[in-house]
């Protein structure tokens, strides 16, 4: 949007695809931590929120593009399927006030309360990222074997379903990866071998 933004607030660009913060679209793991970092932060009176959770690959390339083929900022480091936002396995935690909304303010004393979101993080199982202070993950995962399709477990049916979607959506590169095992077997599962080759083709 236009204007002018609120003091203390930043002038981060917006992309053009809307923010995801269903919950119930995260990893049940990551689910429980952050309702756990977000209650521990309530608790010493630090004012953040859930800013985003599960992104779509499609929203994940608008943002790589932002600073590099777009205008504004670099915000993100991850190409489509390279971060654990695409996977329900992150989020962004980001302070907010009712009269001025979203704040990346890191003006005294903001500054000390956004170092509380890593420490906090670690102690339920989550870490954070040295240059994006708002990002926590699920800790012990690697990109490559989600990739893959080796997903953490415990993972719940509304997760699997959104993440299935999501991946059965996608054709454009990098190719997606393989469906969680506990999605629904419907048809969108058997088309996923079949979208995987021909993309796996098409980067080779």
């Amino acid at each position: 949007p236009s204007g002018t933004k609120p003091p203390g607030q930043s002038s981060r660009k917006e992309p053009d695809m809307p923010r995801d913060t269903n919950p119930r679209h995260l990893h049940p793991q990551v689910r429980e931590r952050v309702a756990e970092v977000l209650e521990q932060l309530r608790g010493e009176g630090l004012p953040f929120k859930l800013f985003e959770g599960f992104r779509s690959p499609s929203r994940q390339a608008d943002l790589y593009a932002q600073g590099r083929t777009k205008p504004g900022a670099i915000v993100t480091r991850a190409q489509p399927w390279r971060s654990y936002h695409q996977y329900g396995l992150a989020v962004d935690l980001v302070l907010f006030d009712d009269a001025t909304g979203w704040s990346w303010s890191t003006a005294s004393p903001r500054d000390r309360w956004w170092t509380r979101i890593a420490p906090i993080g670690r102690s339920v199982g989550l870490e954070a990222l040295s240059w994006e202070k708002p990002h926590l993950q699920l800790a012990g995962l690697s990109i490559d074997e989600l990739r893959i399709g080796k997903y953490p477990e415990g993972g719940d049916w509304e997760w699997a379903e959104h993440l299935e979607e999501m991946i059965h959506g996608w054709h454009d590169v990098p190719a997606a990866p393989a469906p969680p095992s506990e999605a629904p077997r419907r048809p969108l599962v058997e088309a996923w071998a079949e979208t995987h080759i021909k993309q796996t083709i098409k980067t080779s």
